[in-house]
């Protein structure tokens, strides 16, 4: 038991070595909480310095999006290009080339689009990129009201009881498939999906701030495309 203590104490010894202090939290007794930054490889297999052309997104109509004028009036890829391509330009070593502005994409289906070979292709020859990006944007507004279960402490008796409680929740949906080919062969390399839901103080909160915000929530595993980047997680310790 001796043998195994001091292990343990070693093991959390050499841990402490790699990670602030004050990121420690106790949990109880002899057991400590650390928030680690763990590194994350990127998805795609790039030397880092790349040509990289930003293609079209296909944007995806509901018929929440068709009734909302509020959305109608938001420039949906615009806004996306120009912040994916900041990002890109800010924080990666790749070079955006800019596609020509009346480029239209061969299909308005995602599957057909990540089998056109041909059509991307054509476009790394045109435009030199050695990798290029499309996919798919949807921007709405979702009600995600309705009843939940949350549990109840009786001040009478002190017992927990589960109630059913009206629950008001809307906000923004943005959800982004990316989908990567090689500007070489036209291939698909790399299909992608992320999605992000931010609630709203109200039925009527600004649709562009809400696009924002998806948006600087998915900053990170968007860039972790391209380039290594860092996602925090909890993790344990023994003191004793």
């Amino acid at each position: 038991m001796a043998h195994k203590n001091s292990l343990r104490s070693a093991a959390a010894l050499a841990l402490a070595f790699l990670i602030p202090l004050s990121s420690a939290a106790p949990v109880f007794a002899g057991v400590s909480q650390v928030r680690l930054k763990l590194p994350l490889k990127p998805r795609l297999p790039l030397r880092g310095n790349e040509k990289i052309a930003l293609a079209p997104f296909l944007l995806v109509q509901d018929a929440e999006r068709s009734r909302d004028k509020r959305l109608q009036n938001v420039d949906l890829q615009g806004e996306f290009h120009r912040f994916l391509k900041k990002q890109i330009d800010k924080k990666t070593k790749l070079e955006v080339i800019e596609t020509p502005p009346e480029m239209k994409l061969p299909t308005q289906n995602l599957s057909e689009l990540g089998r056109a070979a041909e059509f991307w292709r054509s476009v790394g020859t045109a435009t030199g990129a050695e990798i290029v990006v499309s996919g798919s944007l949807e921007f709405r507004v979702e009600d995600r009201s309705g009843y939940k279960t949350e549990e109840y402490n009786s001040p009478i008796n002190g017992q927990t009881y589960y109630r059913q409680v009206y629950v008001e929740q809307t906000g923004f949906v943005f959800d982004i498939v990316f989908v990567v080919f090689d500007g070489r062969t036209g291939e698909k390399i790399l299909q992608d999906e992320f999605k992000d839901f931010r609630q709203t103080g109200g039925r009527r909160a600004d649709e562009l701030q809400g696009l924002f915000e998806n948006l600087f929530s998915l900053e990170n595993q968007i860039l972790n495309l391209f380039v290594a980047r860092e996602r925090e997680a909890d993790r344990y310790i023994f003191t004793d």
